[in-house]
């Protein structure tokens, strides 16, 4: 007899008390330590996700850099449009690299 927490009765076998293998029948998925790509994304949109196109050309760094500029400017009312953004980008590349 086995129950819920896996408990088998000493003496007994995997063969008569095995832990159920998924089959392709009954629409187990095998795990995989990928994450696929809907968990790579944010689930919380945020105030780049409109201008990622935009913001490709930054190097990780200076990408992180502009999104929180947006963020504190945001949340001081600035609602930056996408040619203020195109504009910001531009300005971040001509700057000498770090």
């Amino acid at each position: 007899m086995s129950n819920d927490l896996g408990y088998r009765p000493t003496g007994t076998t995997d063969q008569n008390y095995g832990s159920p293998q998924p089959s392709e029948h009954d629409g187990a998925q095998p795990y995989s330590a990928e994450p696929t790509r809907h968990e790579q994304r944010s689930s919380t949109p945020n105030i780049a996700d409109r201008f990622a196109d935009l913001l490709a050309p930054l190097s990780a760094r200076r990408r992180r850099g502009l999104i929180a500029r947006l963020s504190v400017g945001y949340y001081e009312g600035w609602r930056p449009s996408r040619a203020e953004v195109a504009e910001l980008v531009a300005q971040e590349l001509r700057r000498s690299p770090r």
